[in-house]
This record gives C-alpha cells, sequence and structure tokens, in this order.
C-alpha cells in the first residue's frame, strides 16, 4: 500500500518530512497546524497496519506486546518513509532505527509508556524521544473508580441476577471514609486521587521521589516507596499505577498481598509484570484480597486457559481502561506543540531523559 501524503514541501528549500506510524487520521486541520509551525512539512501516513505486506502488525501497536516489529518486514513504502523521516509518531519503531532512518531526529510516541524502546540507541543516534504522559490520564481515572465501584455496589451481581431473572438482595461497601493507596503518583494516580477525594474517601500515595511525610495537594499522606507496607497496610483499596522498572517488576507478590488489609480492593493500570498473577489468585481465593481489577496481564493477549479467567472476584480488561474518543485529538494538540518546541531547539513535553539518570 503506498503511503497517504499530506502538505509536500514543494515551498521549501530543504523538505522536512513527519511520519505518522499510528492510526492518526491526517484531517485538513492537522496538516494546517503543521504546517504553520512547520511551512512546507510532508505528512506520511504509514501505521505498522499498512507497513507489513502480511498485515501482521505487532500487539504493541495497541500499547502492548513483546513482538519485535523486524525493519526487513516492512514495506518497500514503508522503508522509504522511515528512510526520510525526520519525526516519527510511534507507538512502536523497528529494530536497526539508526540505518532505517538516517535522518530521523525526534520520536513522538502516542502512549505514556517507552520501556519497549532501547533510549541508549536513541541517545547513540541524536534521537529525541517524548511521550504522551497524562494524555489518557483522566479516561484511565474514570474506568479506576466505575471498576472500584462496580465491587463496592455488587454491580456484577445485579447484572448476573437480572440475566438469570433471580431476585436475592445483596447490599454494598460505602467508599466515604475509605482509604485509597496509590502506587505511583503520576498522571494518571493523580487524577485517580482527586476523584476518589470527590467520594470522601481518604487518599495516601507513595512515589519513588517521595518521602514518608511529605506534604502533596493531592493526598492526605505520603509514603516512599521503602515504606509501601506500612502504607499498604492502611489501604482499604489499592491502585497501582506505576511504569515498568526493574524495581516495580514482580512489585505485587504474595509478601504485598499480605501487607494489605483483609478485604481490599486491589487495581493494576499500570503494567502486568508488576504482578505475580499466582499470587493475586492465591489472595483471592483465600479472601485476603475481596476483588481483583486487572487492566494489564503479563501476558497480552491473555491466552484462553489462563488461570486469571476463572480467579474468583478478578474484573479483567483486555488493556482498555484508556478511551479514545477524545485521546486523537489531544494528541495532535500535543504533537504541534511538540513540533514548535522541537523546532525551537526548547525541551520537549514530557521528554524523556535518555541517559536514565
Amino acid at each position: 500500500m503506498s503511503p497517504v501524503r499530506s502538505g509536500m514541501a514543494e515551498s521549501e528549500s530543504e523538505s522536512f518530512v513527519v511520519l505518522v506510524a499510528v492510526a492518526l487520521e491526517l484531517g485538513d486541520a492537522f496538516v494546517e497546524r503543521v504546517r504553520a509551525v512547520r511551512p512546507g512539512a510532508e505528512l506520511v501516513s504509514m501505521p505498522y497496519a499498512t507497513s507489513i505486506p502480511s498485515g501482521e502488525a505487532r500487539s504493541a501497536e495497541h500499547g502492548h506486546g513483546d513482538v519485535d516489529l523486524n525493519a526487513a518486514q516492512l514495506s518497500d513504502a514503508a522503508r522509504d518513509a522511515w528512510k526520510r523521516a525526520d519525526v516519527a509518531i510511534v507507538l512502536d519503531v523497528p529494530d536497526d532505527l539508526a540505518s532505517l532512518a538516517p535522518n530521523l531526529r525526534w520520536i513522538q510516541c502516542a502512549a505514556a509508556g517507552v520501556d519497549k524502546f532501547d533510549l541508549a540507541s536513541f541517545s547513540r543516534a541524536g534521537i529525541r524521544l517524548s511521550n504522551a504522559s497524562g494524555l489518557g490520564a483522566a479516561s484511565i481515572s474514570e474506568f479506576v473508580i466505575g471498576r472500584i465501584l462496580q465491587v463496592c455496589k455488587n454491580l456484577p451481581t445485579f447484572d448476573d441476577q437480572q440475566r438469570r431473572h433471580e431476585w436475592t438482595v445483596h447490599f454494598g461497601t460505602e467508599l466515604t471514609g475509605r482509604t485509597i493507596g496509590i502506587v505511583g503518583f503520576g498522571s494518571i494516580g493523580r487524577q485517580v486521587a482527586r476523584r476518589a477525594q470527590a467520594f470522601d474517601m481518604r487518599v495516601v500515595a507513595s512515589r519513588a521521589s517521595a518521602s514518608t511525610g511529605d506534604h502533596d495537594p493531592d493526598a492526605d499522606a505520603m509514603f516512599s516507596s521503602a515504606d509501601l507496607d506500612l502504607m499498604l497496610s492502611e489501604c482499604d483499596v489499592v491502585v497501582a499505577c506505576l511504569p515498568s522498572t526493574p524495581a516495580t517488576i514482580d512489585l505485587f507478590d504474595a509478601a504485598r498481598f499480605s501487607a494489605m488489609r483483609r478485604g481490599a480492593i486491589f487495581c493494576n493500570v499500570g503494567r502486568g509484570v508488576q504482578v505475580v498473577e499466582p499470587d493475586l489468585i492465591e489472595a483471592l481465593e483465600s479472601g485476603h484480597v475481596r476483588a481483583g481489577i486487572l487492566d494489564v496481564t503479563r501476558v497480552e493477549p491473555l491466552p484462553a486457559n489462563d488461570r486469571l479467567w476463572d480467579a474468583p472476584n478478578l474484573l479483567l480488561s483486555p488493556h482498555s481502561s484508556v478511551s479514545l474518543d477524545r485521546y486523537a485529538a489531544n494528541l495532535e494538540v500535543l504533537v504541534v506543540d511538540n513540533l514548535r518546541r522541537f523546532l525551537e531547539g526548547d525541551r520537549l513535553i514530557n521528554e524523556v531523559d535518555l541517559t536514565g539518570d
């Protein structure tokens, strides 16, 4: 399939190519906004789904997955687009990027997570990287609160009873006065906190840079990572919103679940590798954890024979907590703003430190 081109740089003495490697519609308004910042810019639409002749796009196009996008798989049109690109909007990148895209100087990731990228190779190639942290925070936090309400108000039970035409009374749990603990107090965690406060919940939170006792306007108490177990012992609900780092892999294991109050609700909208899933299942079976809410799992898509499907009191969703109805429009705003910053040599919004410091 040939790439879709908009805004050919005929008026510019030097071409400037923006490769859109995600399913972002190149509407006239978006093209005009890009060209207002960089006159004559050429936009090339080449999403992964049309880049690979077999049509077998890696699952990371949807924000997750472990399959390598081999540069050799790309169509001739896709290879040409990467070769000419100065800027790329992506969810993932092919391997051997330095050879494939010699002109590339900035990558705008359309998602928040960048753990799939080889940051050192970007640094060596002189490629800057920014992510879309915060774009989905509002919708993800709404999802989290909705799932918590499902558990506390017995909504799945009532739905099941309606399907079976059964009239059995169940009374729910009140959120007012309960303590919610947020592990990872970034953009998503803060949005969860603000919505929980609207339900008059007590909010406690931990983050890597915090010290126990720190003040934060969005939390009633802050804890350091070292005091995570102490925080968990106070929580009726625990929400994990963490990025994937060596320190967060297998963070929630049997010991962590034991540290939670008996009857606590556990929710993970961070990364699947942070949960030791057999330990969560055991905690659910014993009743120590009242309910689990997982939007992410260690293996995605989750195999049909995985034990998680049948774990008691577990609500699963296929990495779908973000809402996309406004995401594309918000991403366009971020791209245009960051393009202006890039051209002016300024720091980008959500620019990633490639040194790892």
